[in-house]
């Protein structure tokens, strides 16, 4: 099981945190000094909120069985909790109709058998001003790939004289669809020469993921050294187009080989889900390759 701790728990300073969540003209003036009296504690999710949406996007393994994501609720008060103060959270399909109406793209709630979400009653322990981790599982093998998925959680109840942050109310827990996300057999050629000629060196199949990264873009692993392709298109409508392939920077550094070209896009088609792409290297002992790869949707 793999855990995501989005921002860790984030421990804020009690006067900052309490003046940029209530407001400067909450405060009044005695005799010349700042009066925090009259302010009310009020309960945030810190990782929550429109601000972190981008950071609240899941981006586990589609291939993973099980994984868990975590994130807090703060009390921000002038004091730590005097006693033991109790929360309460839910799913909030209000929110995420909020969200649709705004336009862009659009989300459905996250099917039952993707996730589970059981800590709906918090506490906040008396002597502190944060939680402790909340757990949100997600069943990652279970997940349409092709689907923008969305699950807000807010806070619905806090303790008898605190309020709830307006601005931070919320977590945005999405999934972004990709129309050629899935699961694909990927079937790597490599030659023993730059060019591709003569009888391939090997011929190897294999089961792979091509994995979203946003609406039109993807990656993929190549079978050769750790290589990982960035896929994009053009979406219009139900019509994709203009595919475009290159290797992350990050495992091109990591290959311990020289592209030499490529990688290119030998074909793309979106309607019998069959994708090749070919490039070559050289694994810099005078070694030569060329390498196609061909994904073909399960």
């Amino acid at each position: 099981m793999k855990r995501n701790n989005i921002n860790g728990i984030i421990k804020l300073g009690i006067f900052s945190l309490v003046v940029s969540i209530v407001g400067s003209s909450c405060l009044k003036s005695v005799s010349g000094n700042t009066d925090f009296s009259s302010l009310k504690p009020t309960v945030i999710i810190p990782e929550g909120g429109m601000s972190n949406f981008g950071l609240d996007a899941l981006l586990f393994p589609p291939t993973d069985a099980v994984d868990t994501t975590f994130f807090h609720l703060n009390y921000a008060a002038t004091d730590v909790a005097p006693k033991d103060e109790a929360i309460t959270l839910a799913v909030d399909t209000k929110a995420l109709d909020a969200y649709n109406a705004l336009g862009g793209a659009q989300y459905e709630k996250f099917p039952d058998s993707i996730f589970s979400f059981t800590s709906t009653s918090i506490n906040i322990k008396k002597g502190n001003n944060y939680s402790d981790n909340i757990p949100l599982v997600l069943f990652p093998g279970k997940i349409d790939l092709t689907k923008n998925y969305m699950l807000p959680i807010s806070i619905t109840t806090v303790p008898a004289g605190s309020t709830i942050s307006g601005n931070y109310t919320t977590i945005y827990y999405h999934l972004v669809g990709n129309p050629i996300a899935g699961v694909y057999n990927r079937e790597w050629v490599r030659y023993n020469n730059a060019a591709g000629t003569g009888a391939p060196f090997r011929d190897r199949f294999a089961d792979v993921v091509i994995a979203p990264i946003d609406g039109t873009t993807v990656q993929a692993p190549s079978g050769s050294a750790g290589l990982v392709y960035v896929i994009t298109f053009d979406q219009n409508g139900s019509t994709l187009s203009n595919f475009q392939v290159s290797f992350t920077s990050a495992s091109v550094a990591a290959s311990g080989v020289a592209i030499t070209g490529g990688p290119t896009v030998v074909s793309a088609n979106p309607i019998t889900g069959v994708y090749k792409f070919n490039f070559t290297y050289d694994n810099l002992a005078g070694g030569l390759r060329n390498i196609t790869d061909t994904y073909t949707k399960k």
